[in-house]
C-alpha cells in the first residue's frame, strides 16, 4: 500500500512538536495516532535508525526492549 506521507518524516514532525525525550513505546502510539495506514513497530524502529544515522535524534537503551527518543535538531 502507499503511503502519502513516508514514516520518517511523520516521527520526526511528532518529535519536533515534543521537542525533548520520549519513551519509544509512546512516540509509537503517538505516531499511530496520526496516521491512516498500518505499519509495523519493526517499520517504526528503521525510521527511528535513519533519523539516528542523519544525527536528527538521540535513542539510548534505558532497559531491555526499551528506549529513550532525545530530538536533537536539525542540522544545518
Amino acid at each position: 500500500m502507499w503511503r502519502d506521507t513516508p514514516l520518517i518524516y511523520i516521527v520526526l514532525e511528532k518529535l519536533r512538536k515534543i521537542n525533548g525525550t520520549i519513551r519509544d513505546e509512546d512516540l509509537y502510539k503517538e505516531v499511530k495516532k496520526d496516521v491512516n495506514y498500518e505499519f509495523s513497530f519493526s517499520d517504526f524502529l528503521k525510521a527511528l535508525m535513519a533519523l539516528e544515522i542523519r544525527g536528527v535524534i538521540s535513542v539510548s537503551l534505558i532497559r531491555e526492549n526499551t528506549r529513550m527518543v532525545t530530538y536533537l535538531g536539525e542540522k544545518e
